[in-house]
């Protein structure tokens, strides 16, 4: 079904249907789209992706089934399943968790959006089917365990807020472990209050069947820190776009990711912090696998304004290519409008180190085990400040690719 078919057919089931001032956005997005009106050019959102593909898919969203659920396993880890982009309502002396309602339009109309320019934002407004409140209380101290699930076939136009209250010390497992044939556009709203401590790592390991298009906004006040380790063992699309506000003096963020990618698999990401204050730390990561005739894109950007002296911003993209048939493409960039800062930006693409494998090889070690050896010590340092949990399931995965991947 086409663009314009789904968005009248369906209509009425969308969240805020009757909703005249986020129905006139709606209409806007959508003549937007399909009267093309964006720069195709330069617009990052574009790259590895055809609007057909966008375009042209069977909407389905139904009320569910299955019940979605929290459990805590102890005092301090909580366990929450999404399903179909739907949450139990649960609320504890720590947490707040509820789905998205008509009542909370003016939240939508009023979120930190840095995406106008955004085709997949589009997208999710003309569709957006789930919405989910997490709101962590003041001082919390908790684990978070958090798994998307999807029945057949659905898909999902999701726009999700949370809430880290000040002073909290969070360890959020966002888990992708998509089974079914679904497409699932997932916009994440952040807000990390004053001296609040987030660590964010996100799993994505399923079939080539679905498809994953994650979006994060994230703003970051005084003294606040927010980590987020983005792992895509995915044989399915997924595409990334992460970005992170700095308004409050000595913030930081990181933005770190691993893909490991084979067959003709496509991977779009992109990494984008704005220091808005002083003594504000960025650093920017991303490594990426890829064989076979997979492609891989990634667009970092740090942007310092005049106010945001003694500013530090790292950018970093490292590439392994173990076919001439796949792709890396990495694009830097820095825009400093401050005097008082250290900022750097670095790319490395190319094959295995031939040298590296000559002398491994050249001490009785297999080309096999060689290879092994090589790309494993190419993550190994990100591994290094991890939990050992989060360390060992990443070695897992990537055994398991090495395994499918390399052969004598």
């Amino acid at each position: 079904m086409n663009l314009e078919n789904n968005f009248i057919k369906h209509s009425k089931e969308y969240i805020f249907s009757d909703n005249k001032i986020l129905s006139n956005q709606r209409e806007s997005a959508f003549k937007k789209i399909t009267q093309k009106n964006y720069d195709k050019k330069n617009n990052e959102s574009l790259k590895n992706i055809t609007i057909n593909d966008l375009s042209k898919f069977d909407y389905f969203y139904k009320p569910i089934k299955e019940d979605p659920t929290v459990s805590l396993t102890d005092d301090l880890n909580y366990e929450i399943k999404l399903f179909n982009g739907i949450c139990k309502h649960y609320e504890d002396d720590f947490i707040e968790i509820r789905n998205l309602t008509n009542l909370d339009f003016k939240t939508l109309l009023n979120q930190d959006n840095n995406n106008l320019d955004d085709i997949i934002i589009d997208f999710n407004k003309i569709f957006l089917n789930s919405g989910i409140f997490f709101n962590i209380k003041s001082e919390a101290k908790l684990n978070i365990r958090l798994t998307h699930e999807t029945s057949d076939n659905f898909t999902i136009f999701q726009n999700n807020f949370i809430n880290f209250k000040k002073r909290c010390k969070v360890k959020l497992e966002d888990n992708f472990n998509l089974t079914n044939n679904s497409i699932n556009n997932i916009n994440y709203n952040i807000n990390v209050e004053e001296d609040a401590t987030i660590k964010h790592n996100i799993f994505q390991n399923f079939a080539n069947s679905n498809k994953l298009y994650l979006t994060s906004n994230t703003v970051c006040e005084k003294k606040s820190s927010y980590s987020q380790n983005t792992y895509n063992f995915s044989d399915g699309f997924v595409r990334n776009f992460h970005h992170v506000k700095l308004n409050g003096e000595f913030s930081n963020a990181s933005l770190r990711g691993c893909f490991f990618l084979k067959d003709k698999n496509i991977c779009s990401n992109k990494t984008n912090v704005k220091h808005n204050a002083e003594n504000c730390i960025s650093d920017q990561t991303y490594k990426g696998i890829l064989n076979d005739h997979s492609k891989a894109s990634y667009y970092s950007n740090t942007f310092v304004s005049e106010n945001a002296q003694k500013t530090q911003g790292y950018q970093l993209s490292k590439g392994i290519l173990l076919t001439d048939n796949c792709s890396f493409f990495s694009k830097p960039e820095l825009r400093i409008f401050a005097d008082d800062v250290k900022c750097s930006h670095g790319s490395t693409i190319g094959p295995v180190d031939e040298s590296a494998l000559y002398y491994l090889r050249s001490r009785g070690i297999s080309k096999n085990d060689a290879m092994k050896m090589i790309i494993s010590s190419f993550i190994q340092e990100d591994l290094q400040n991890l939990d050992k949990d989060i360390a060992e399931r990443v070695s897992k995965n990537l055994s398991d690719y090495l395994t499918s991947l390399v052969n004598d």
